[in-house]
C-alpha cells in the first residue's frame, strides 16, 4: 500500500488503516513468492492543559483532567498523541485466490509518563506495547479470518473516523503525564474499540456491503471501574464477548459509508449475593464527504457495557447493570490545493445510575468536549497539527471538572 494513496484519503482513517488492515508504507520487498511490508509513524506534540476541578468535590469517571482533584493546576508534556507511534510488520503469500499472512505492530509512547506527580525524573523509560499479533487468511469468494490480538469490532468505525487520531484530544487525568496516547474522543463520544484477543470471520465485498463477527476473549469488570465501590462481583472467566458490524460503502463525487454493529458478554458469577447479568450494546454511524467536506455522525447505547472502555463502571455497588449512550458529530473541510483540513467535532458520553446507586454520588454523568483542529500536510508524509479541546466532566450529583487544552505537534508516515 503507498503511502501516497494513504494520505489521498481521509486523514483519520489513514492514520488507522496501519492499524486495522496491517502494517505498510514504503518498505516493501518481495522474499520468495511472499510480500513483506514495513511502515507505520511517529508522532509527538507539546501539550499544555488547564484543569480546572470543583471545590465541592471530584467526578468518579470524569476525563477532563481536575476531576480527581481539588485544586487548580497547569500541566505541559511533550508527548504522543491519540495514535500511538507505530512500527508494523505484515507479510503475505497468496496462491490461487487463497491469501495468508502475518501481522506485527510495535507501539512506543514518546514520553515516561510514569510519574504520579506528572513530573518526568531521571532514568525514566518510555512506555510500550504490541497491539497487533494476528494471522489472518481469506479467499475471493468466502471472506477471511483474522486469530489473533486486534482491533475490536464495536466502535472501530467511530475512532477510525475521529479526526484526533491525528492530534490529541481530551488529556484527562488518565494520561496528563504522558504515557502511550492520549484519548483523543475514546470515552468523549464513543466506547474505545480496543486491542482485543478475537477470532473474527469478514465476508467478501459484496457490491460495498460487508459483514464481520467475532469472538472476543473474555474481559473482567475488574474493579468494576474507575469510580467502583465493589469488586465483590466475582466475575468466572469464561464468559466470551462477541461482536459484529455491517457496513455499506459507496464512491463517486458523494461519497460515504454507512455502519452498525453490537457488543455482548455475559457477566457470570458464583456469588450468593450478585446476579448474573449481560452486557450489552448497539451503534450506528456514517460519514459522507461532498467537494472537500466531510461529514461524520455516530450514536451507541448499551446496558452494562458501562463507560470509556469496555466494563468501566459498568455496574453499580450492588452487581446491577448502569445504562450508557453518546455520540459525536463532526466535520472537516479540506482547502483546495494545499490539502490543510480544518475541523470541529463534538460529543459526549452519558452514565445514568444504577438502581443501588445514591442519588448523591459523584459517579460520571456526562463526559463532554468540543475540539477545533488543523491538519497541515508539509509534504506527502508529514502533517503539523494543532488542536484546540475544552473538555467537561459532570457527576449526578453535580460536581463538574474542566480541562482546557492546546496541542502542537507533528506526524509522520513512513
Amino acid at each position: 500500500m503507498n503511502i501516497r494513496r494513504i494520505l489521498a484519503g481521509s486523514v483519520p482513517a489513514a492514520a488507522l488503516m496501519l492499524a486495522s488492515q496491517g502494517a505498510s508504507g514504503f518498505g516493501m520487498m518481495e522474499v520468495g513468492d511472499w510480500q513483506v511490508e514495513f511502515g507505520g509513524n511517529v508522532n509527538a506534540f507539546l501539550t499544555q492543559a488547564s484543569c480546572e476541578p470543583d471545590a465541592a468535590g471530584g467526578v468518579g469517571g470524569g476525563l477532563a483532567c481536575g476531576s480527581l482533584n481539588t485544586e487548580d493546576r497547569d500541566v505541559g508534556s511533550i508527548r504522543t498523541g491519540l495514535l500511538p507511534s507505530w512500527f508494523g510488520f505484515h507479510a503475505t503469500q497468496e496462491k490461487g485466490g487463497f491469501k495468508q499472512g502475518v501481522t506485527i505492530g510495535f507501539q512506543p509512547g514518546s514520553d515516561g509518563g510514569n510519574q504520579v506527580n506528572e513530573l518526568d525524573g531521571a532514568l525514566g523509560l518510555n512506555t510500550s506495547n504490541f497491539r497487533q499479533v494476528f494471522v489472518e487468511f481469506s479467499g475471493t469468494d468466502w471472506g477471511g479470518f483474522k486469530i489473533g490480538r486486534d482491533l475490536g469490532l464495536f466502535g472501530s468505525d467511530a475512532i477510525l473516523s475521529d479526526m484526533t487520531l491525528l492530534g490529541v484530544g481530551t488529556v484527562s487525568d488518565l494520561t496528563a503525564a504522558g504515557g502511550n496516547t492520549s484519548l483523543g474522543r475514546i470515552g468523549v463520544g464513543y466506547l474505545y474499540a480496543d486491542w482485543k484477543a478475537q477470532i473474527q470471520y469478514y465476508s467478501p465485498d459484496w457490491s460495498g456491503f460487508q459483514l464481520s463477527l467475532a469472538i472476543v476473549d473474555p474481559w473482567g469488570l475488574g474493579a468494576l471501574g474507575p469510580s467502583a465501590t465493589s469488586t465483590s462481583f466475582d466475575q468466572k472467566g469464561d464468559t466470551y464477548g462477541f461482536e459484529g458490524k455491517g457496513s455499506y460503502s459507496w464512491k463517486g463525487d458523494f461519497a460515504g459509508k454507512i455502519w452498525g454493529g453490537f457488543i455482548w458478554q455475559a457477566l457470570d458469577t458464583d456469588s450468593t449475593v450478585f446476579d448474573n447479568q449481560d452486557a450489552t450494546g448497539f451503534d450506528i454511524g456514517g460519514k459522507v464527504s461532498f467537494s472537500g467536506f466531510e461529514a461524520v455522525a455516530y450514536w451507541y447505547t448499551g446496558e452494562g457495557i458501562g463507560t470509556t472502555g469496555f466494563l468501566f463502571d459498568a455496574m453499580d455497588p450492588l452487581g446491577e447493570t448502569r445504562d450508557s449512550d453518546g455520540g459525536y458529530v463532526q466535520l472537516t473541510y479540506k482547502v483546495p490545493n494545499a490539502g490543510t483540513k480544518l475541523g470541529v467535532s463534538w460529543g459526549q458520553s452519558n452514565l445514568d445510575r444504577g438502581p443501588n446507586d445514591l442519588t448523591t454520588t459523584n459517579l460520571v454523568e456526562t463526559n463532554e468536549s468540543w475540539i477545533v483542529g488543523i491538519y497541515h500536510p508539509l509534504t506527502e508524509a508529514l502533517y503539523l497539527v494543532g488542536e484546540y479541546t475544552d473538555t467537561t466532566a459532570t457527576a449526578h450529583n453535580g460536581n463538574e471538572a474542566q480541562e482546557k487544552s492546546i496541542a502542537l505537534g507533528a506526524i509522520l508516515f513512513y
